[in-house]
């Protein structure tokens, strides 16, 4: 008899966020993606041992009380994934199916990047990419000897990743706003506040070409409208992504309908016409862009670099132009930000013209170099007790520097409210209409202006607000027939967050509130950053390669130490908690962060340094005549030491 296994894919929190309705309004919740994640564990399960389903409480509802009455049959295992922000939902499904005897399993971003907060609510921990990991479970599952954690070290040839098996939730496929698609993992950039390069690499890998293909062929056959590629960075490898391109668009044009399709990239979109152009006749409707913020002391600070340019919203406009709409990641809360940052970035934006918005206060993602940097000047406010405490879910993890957190709380809701009003994005997309010079080529007949004068009505829209609508809508029909679809998704995506935003602003009012409270406190995170007794034996082992690796390519060999030093202080952020022996995966971590270290040192972009792998003929100094060892050895424990001072200091005068 096959064992039965239960994929899950949770919700954020207990209630599915799906929204039913008219086709062309459903799921704008901004949420409502495919379960690509569990769809792609499901494939690369075999059928002949394994009966797999997949349970997305997004669509089918939280797996507790009747959620749970209404399972099929009983698993054997339960496999669940998600990020950091679905930790609390994991545990609790987790704790419905081990409370009836039933093995729960974990993988995905969240657990890679902090196994430790897992260990005690899982069975089975999968850190990294699953690719080779889970099969191997499964094994070992069949031979009665399951192991409790699995972890992959080297990043993967994604030409291993399987196709995703959407069989079981194949009748469901058309409820999701979003289809899914991966082409490549890993981010050439170094952004201090982001983790991508801790999970994924900072070397782009991609999918073979015809597999993708292969995998919107599949999501089309199922109903799928639009497309959302997974990626960290789609235009990472311009080649593979051009390559792929050319080969989409033909694709694309043979289906009865276009698909429309949306991704994450950078503002690195602006700088090739050619590129815009295959994207532009792909019909991406939309593009996810991390412009951060206008001021390029900030952009600095976080390493930013791709984005500090002559005119950052001269750019974004050049991209608008193609007819591709740009969904603005935006951040306030910088080192170099005061209270005049919330009116520079209104300002900023309204004069691109940017259409979406995603717009969040500065938060320390664990173990990125923004934790690490902010902990050690004990700047980083401990969540649980923040909880604890009755903060809403819009709190910031950090101390800001230019203002106090009530400041920046207060700033951030203004400006939300400022932004959301119709009347400005009424100037934001008339702006990204007529700013328009050359529309997309896809072969699909225009939405005629007839289908579309209703939608005021359908959204309850009245007055003021249904007339500003109604004449971007002609404004589209007389400029750009072709992309009223588009503009029509972006007008329901604002009214859909139109509905969210009185309780998001009664959420922000209550932190406000907390905030401004007499005498109120914020405990630190108290986590330390230890030397752990093994390390020492480690650090001996592992020095000579990492200082050839970093030596070989500094441009200033005497910044060797200092080099060195912020590598080894790295590593210990990310590890020192949880290092208990030197592993395989620990070498692959300290040569990205030797590469990244010396791109920082040698002032190269991370996404252009090629580092040099052997020693060429070079001879690379004796570093046990020179001891050179015991000197970084020395300066990392000082550091650490000041962390631990810090926090301390903080602490006392908190």
């Amino acid at each position: 008899m096959k064992k039965r296994i239960l994929l899950v894919s949770p919700s954020a929190s207990n209630e599915a966020l799906w929204v039913t309705g008219d086709e062309e309004l459903r799921g704008w919740s901004m949420n409502n993606f495919v379960p690509l994640g569990v769809a792609t564990v499901a494939g690369l399960t075999p059928t002949d041992a394994f009966e797999v389903r997949i349970w997305d409480e997004l669509i089918h509802g939280a797996l507790d009380g009747d959620g749970y009455a209404r399972l099929p049959w009983r698993p054997d295992l339960v496999g669940v994934t998600g990020y950091k922000a679905h930790i609390e939902r994991c545990i609790q499904v987790a704790q419905v199916f081990r409370a009836q005897g039933i093995p729960v399993a974990i993988g995905g971003p969240g657990v890679s990047a902090s196994p430790g907060e897992y260990t005690a609510h899982f069975d089975h921990l999968f850190i990294g990419e699953a690719e080779e990991t889970w099969p191997r479970f499964l094994q070992d599952l069949l031979a009665g000897v399951p192991k409790a954690e699995y972890r992959q070290i080297e990043k993967l040839d994604l030409g291993t990743s399987p196709m995703p098996d959407w069989d079981s939730i194949a009748t469901d496929i058309p409820k999701y706003a979003f289809g899914g698609v991966q082409t490549t993992r890993g981010c050439p950039f170094d952004c201090e506040f982001c983790d991508v390069i801790y999970l994924y690499g900072r070397r782009a890998r991609h999918k073979p070409i015809p597999q993708v293909l292969e995998e919107i062929r599949r999501l089309e056959s199922l109903g799928v409208q639009n497309i959302f590629f997974a990626d960290d960075e789609f235009i990472g490898d311009r080649k593979y992504t051009k390559d792929l391109l050319r080969q989409l668009i033909p694709l694309n044009n043979s289906f009865a309908r276009p698909l429309t399709f949306s991704t994450q990239v950078t503002m690195n979109l602006s700088k090739d016409d050619e590129l815009l152009e295959l994207v532009s006749d792909a019909n991406f409707d939309l593009v996810f862009i991390g412009i951060e913020t206008p001021n390029k002391e900030s952009l600095r600070e976080t390493h930013k670099m791709q984005n500090i340019r002559e005119d950052l919203g001269g750019d974004v406009r050049k991209i608008l132009s193609y007819g591709i709409s740009i969904r603005a990641g935006i951040i306030v809360g910088f080192d170099h930000d005061d209270t005049g940052i919330f009116d520079e970035v209104y300002d900023f934006i309204q004069a691109a013209y940017l259409p979406s918005l995603a717009i969040n206060m500065l938060k320390a993602p664990l173990g990125t170099r923004l934790w690490a940097r902010l902990r050690l000047e004990g700047r980083v406010v401990s969540l649980n007790n923040l909880a604890g405490k009755g903060h809403p879910r819009t709190y910031t993890n950090i101390l800001p520097k230019g203002m106090t957190r009530a400041e920046l709380v207060e700033g951030y809701g203004r400006l939300l409210e400022r932004l959301s009003r119709w009347e400005a994005f009424g100037d934001r997309l008339r702006g990204f209409i007529t700013t328009i010079r050359r529309v997309p080529r896809v072969g699909e007949e225009p939405l005629p202006i007839e289908e579309v004068r209703g939608l005021p009505d359908r959204l309850g829209l009245t007055g003021e607000t249904a007339a500003i609508v109604r004449g971007l809508l002609e404004l589209t029909a007389e400029r750009a027939p072709s992309l009223l679809r588009r503009v029509k998704r972006l007008v329901v995506q604002h009214a859909s967050y139109q509905r969210t935003l009185a309780r998001l602003e009664e959420q922000i009012a209550r932190q406000v509130e907390l905030e401004r409270t007499p005498g109120i406190e914020f405990d630190l995170d108290d986590r330390a950053i230890p030397l752990p007794a093994e390390f020492r034996t480690a650090y001996h082992r592992v020095f000579p390669d990492v200082h050839r690796r970093v030596w070989l390519n500094l441009q200033d060999r005497r910044k060797t130490p200092e080099a060195l030093a912020e590598v080894f202080v790295d590593f210990l952020v990310r590890w020192g908690d949880d290092f208990t022996g030197l592993e395989s995966y620990h070498m692959e971590f300290l040569k990205e962060l030797a590469d990244r270290t010396c791109a920082k040192f040698n002032g190269v972009p991370p996404d252009t340094f090629v580092p040099i792998e052997a020693d060429e003929g070079v001879e690379v100094p004796d570093v046990k005549r020179m001891r050179l060892g015991d000197d970084v050895l020395r300066t990392v424990d000082q550091e650490l030491l000041r962390f631990t001072r810090a926090r301390e200091t903080a602490a006392t005068a908190g």
